[in-house]
């Protein structure tokens, strides 16, 4: 049936984002700053989301998905400077004031019914680069190193949950809504939001603060060109082959963002 179909990939989006998330934060607390937030700028919330789009409903309605998606996700790092601004006053006033700021705007681009790509990407662009830039001279954020640390089964067990909670969360609202509710909802931060929660509950307000930085800049390398591959790769090549072959593109810029953010 339909609707058991529809669940089970519910269910397949919150174990993939709970694992993700889990190894992600590890790999952040042993490696360091630089490395764990390269990693988590990885599409996530955004292939899940066009993923399931594509399988739910079709290749085409994942291709619009794409359209308002560019500039959605330039206010999702813009969510990030705002959070690594704010959280200099404490983590929770980072937390909220960010989310109240990317509902807002985020509003906005739902409420303007967006339906022009090229519009889009060079305004999602344009505020990506500016996020970046106001980070650099804004904010002095240092790369943090790892350090190595015992995990309790506990421990694991809720990070999962709760990171898988908000990814499960962003997929729900990209497979109800139209082609704009949808592309803004897999720019949502689920794993950006989560990730911070978990290493400053780890490793404090500066690690998570930290992370933002590579966490941007690996979203504006790797993000937003995999949405370009998405829309562009899923009408020739199908839902499965060509998330594989959008992933595989931004694969090098992944790397050149690692060089990058370690500069």
């Amino acid at each position: 049936m339909v609707s058991d179909i529809f669940f089970l990939h519910l269910f397949l989006a919150f174990a993939i984002g709970s694992l993700w998330v889990t190894i992600i934060t590890i790999i952040a607390e042993k490696k360091g700053s630089v490395l764990g937030g390269i990693l988590g700028g990885l599409p996530s919330t955004s292939a899940f989301s066009f993923f399931f789009i594509g399988i739910n409903q079709s290749s085409a309605a994942a291709v619009q998905a794409t359209t308002v998606f560019p500039l959605a996700f330039g206010i999702t790092s813009a969510y990030l400077f705002f959070f690594a601004f704010f959280a200099q006053k404490g983590f929770s006033r980072g937390i909220y004031v960010s989310l109240l700021i990317w509902f807002a705007f985020s509003g906005l681009i739902v409420a303007s019914g967006l339906r022009d790509f090229a519009f889009s990407l060079v305004g999602g662009a344009a505020i990506s680069l500016l996020t970046y830039y106001s980070f650099t001279k804004k904010l002095k954020l240092q790369n943090l190193k790892g350090e190595a640390r015992l995990y309790k089964i506990r421990e694991v067990i809720l990070r999962g949950v709760g990171a898988g909670s908000l990814v499960l969360i962003s997929v729900l609202l990209s497979q109800i809504g139209g082609p704009v509710l949808g592309g803004i909802a897999a720019a949502f931060p689920a794993v950006f939001t989560s990730t911070l929660i978990i290493l400053n509950r780890s490793r404090g307000t500066e690690f998570s603060r930290a992370v933002t930085k590579p966490l941007v800049l690996s979203g504006i390398l790797t993000i937003i060109p995999f949405s370009v591959a998405v829309r562009y790769l899923y009408p020739s090549f199908g839902i499965w082959l060509g998330t594989l072959v959008s992933y595989a593109l931004v694969v090098p810029l992944a790397i050149l963002s690692y060089c990058m953010a370690q500069r």
